[in-house]
């Protein structure tokens, strides 16, 4: 298991230990929230944060919401007798490759943070760096 550099290999460790580390999917979704910059998604939904959509939704819900908007997944449909808009996710394009990064940048994040930091690839050169936020980690003076 060590050395996993490719998006697809992160993400199945993620999905193998899941269930034990991060059941309803939160720790992963707030990895993409802090990789995006999508500090409040109820900004980017009202009418379904009006409806409560996001109330009772798990990681897992939050994180199709959160990737739709990043990703510009979403189209809008009038709500009848109402000012808003409704949210349509369309199916966002996992080929391109600023996707493939940004999975593989999440699934190194939210991985990472799981206690999971062996199995992940190490960076080239003395630098660590911080997953999520992808700044060097090391401090002035550090010999890393």
């Amino acid at each position: 298991m060590k050395g996993l550099d490719k998006a697809e290999e992160l993400k199945e460790l993620y999905e193998r230990v899941a269930s034990q580390y991060d059941p309803d999917g939160f720790r992963l979704y707030f990895a993409a929230q802090e990789i995006v910059g999508i500090k409040r998604l109820w900004e980017e939904y009202p009418y379904e944060d009006a409806c409560g959509r996001f109330a009772e939704a798990d990681g897992h819900e939050l994180l199709k919401y959160l990737t739709a908007a990043y990703f510009e997944a979403v189209s809008w449909e009038i709500v009848p007798g109402t000012t808003y808009e409704k949210a349509i996710l369309g199916k966002v394009d996992t080929s391109t490759p600023e996707y493939i990064a940004f999975e593989k940048r999440l699934y190194e994040t939210v991985l990472e943070r799981m206690g999971f930091r062996e199995q992940l690839p190490r960076p080239s050169g003395r630098a660590q760096t911080d997953h999520a936020t992808g700044k060097d980690n090391c401090k002035r003076g550090d010999a890393r």
